[in-house]
């Protein structure tokens, strides 16, 4: 059986992942789709020319990564790209976020890429490419964001630290980290305990295409971190500069937090 190349890409049925999807389409031999819902792995499949291999599978669940595992090793791929774009974020003070939620952010967001990532690259060959989805709030604390910016801390730090381990075997680490972007993650992260939204002012907004289009140059180019945009690399720029407890209070000050916390 001859081997194929292919890309695997989690959250794939929406977001940035069915972007990834849409502008990867026609460059491998066959595209493996991640997300939780069967219909709408199969509605993206409509719309490609490569070859879709739809898995439905909660990646907060243990046995999702044994079925993973198992095709893994009974198809005859090279894994040529991973892409890892699960993942969701919550607004809100730690007590407006329930506490199963905030663990189920650090599941997903930390364990559920870490294991995609370690469980595919025996599966990688020299030249193999592997794209991580931080955000620009993983460079700085943020409150009222707290347990989603400190998820994206860690997959930028875990990112840049094992492009540097994988470089004997020349596979690269793309980490990208978007500004605000427009995709239905607001739609889960406004769904909190919060009585006002928690952030009323985005500065920017990015296009999903834009960003997967400058995502999928930087990798070509093997750069270790992605960030699109004028404002968001601006935004990096800054918050490395400044103390983090500065950082911290004009983002409070930006968004008038202070005042809808006062009493509360």
């Amino acid at each position: 059986m001859t081997e194929k190349n292919i890309a695997v890409i989690t959250g794939a049925s929406s977001g940035m992942g069915r972007e990834f999807v849409k502008q990867l389409d026609g460059q491998f031999d066959e595209i493996w789709g991640i997300g939780l819902e069967k219909e709408k792995l199969e509605e993206v499949k409509k719309e490609l020319k490569s070859s879709f291999i739809s898995l439905a599978l909660d990646l907060t669940d243990d046995n999702s990564f044994d079925i993973y595992k198992d095709m893994l090793e009974k198809e005859n791929v090279n894994v040529s790209l991973l892409v890892n774009c699960s993942g969701f974020g919550k607004f809100g003070r730690y007590d407006e976020i329930d506490v199963k939620s905030s663990a189920n952010m650090v599941d997903l967001n930390c364990k559920a890429l870490l294991k995609m990532t370690e469980l595919t690259l025996p599966f990688m060959k020299n030249g193999g490419k592997i794209i991580q989805i931080a955000s620009v709030a993983g460079f700085q604390p943020v409150p009222y964001m707290a347990t989603y910016a400190a998820t994206k801390a860690f997959v930028i730090s875990y990112s840049r630290a094992l492009n540097v381990e994988l470089k004997n075997r020349n596979i690269k680490v793309t980490c990208v980290c978007p500004f605000w972007t427009k995709t239905a993650f607001f739609d889960r992260a406004t769904k909190t305990k919060a009585k006002e939204e928690v952030v009323t002012k985005y500065v920017a907004m990015y296009k999903p295409e834009n960003v997967v289009k400058k995502a999928i140059k930087d990798v070509k180019k093997g750069k270790e971190l992605s960030i699109c945009g004028f404002i968001a690399r601006s935004q990096v720029r800054m918050v490395n500069l400044f103390p983090k407890k500065f950082v911290m209070k004009t983002w409070v000050r930006q968004q008038k937090l202070q005042k809808k916390y006062k009493n509360k």
